[in-house]
């Protein structure tokens, strides 16, 4: 957790995914599957200083990972969305450093999931 916020908040996600535990697992592989896609966006959007592209890319990995309950990434994230709406990239680079820490993190967690317990939970 960073600031007390989980890396990923399973009940909510199950919440969300109505109980299915098989869809939530499906869902946050897909998630896993896919951050390194949102990451590059986001430097190729910082290294452009096209801040507009910076917001929208961070909004899109920022509404993935909150639909999933990956709480870290979706406020690090956050944080790239509103610099890249700001009109200044300021602390883009430190926010982007943050947001690899917080998917480092999110990696460690979505490996170590039991899914059995998460099933009879």
């Amino acid at each position: 957790m960073e600031n007390g916020t989980p890396i990923i908040d399973i009940n909510e996600a199950l919440n969300r995914a109505m109980g299915d535990v098989d869809f939530l697992k499906m869902m946050l592989e897909e998630l896993h599957r896919t951050i390194p896609d949102f990451t590059t966006r986001i430097q190729h959007a910082m290294q452009s200083k096209d801040g507009e592209s910076l917001g929208s890319d961070a909004h899109q990995f920022k509404g993935a990972a909150a639909n999933l309950g990956a709480k870290a990434i979706a406020h690090a994230a956050l944080q790239l969305e509103q610099i890249g709406k700001s009109g200044s990239l300021d602390g883009a680079q430190e926010a982007f450093n943050h947001l690899e820490q917080t998917i480092k993190s999110f990696n460690q967690h979505f490996e170590q999931i039991d899914w059995a317990s998460v099933a009879t939970s």
